[in-house]
């Protein structure tokens, strides 16, 4: 995809709700003409794409949000660095 503007994954999610409503009313033929368009687009794997769309498609939230990485000493130097580029 060099070059090309890669989809967020709320775009992705949109755009697989819109197609399954479309793949579940296509034949046999028509789904696998479905599932070489949207692995086209979404650069998911088939077999992923398959399992998205027997299920209900929507985020999974997180479980935990990430803990704090840095120590005092390093916020120090990035509100120095911030002051000093006008931030």
């Amino acid at each position: 995809m060099e070059g090309e503007e890669r989809m967020t994954v709320d775009e992705r999610y949109k755009y697989l709700r819109r197609m399954q409503k479309r793949y579940r009313k296509a034949g046999r033929k028509g789904r696998g003409e479905l599932l070489d368009e949207m692995e086209a687009v979404t650069g998911l794997h088939r077999k992923s794409l398959v399992r998205l769309m027997k299920g209900e498609i929507r985020r999974q939230e997180r479980r935990r949000e990430r803990g704090v990485v840095y120590g005092e000493e390093v916020k120090e130097v990035i509100a120095l660095v911030a002051r000093s580029l006008s931030y």
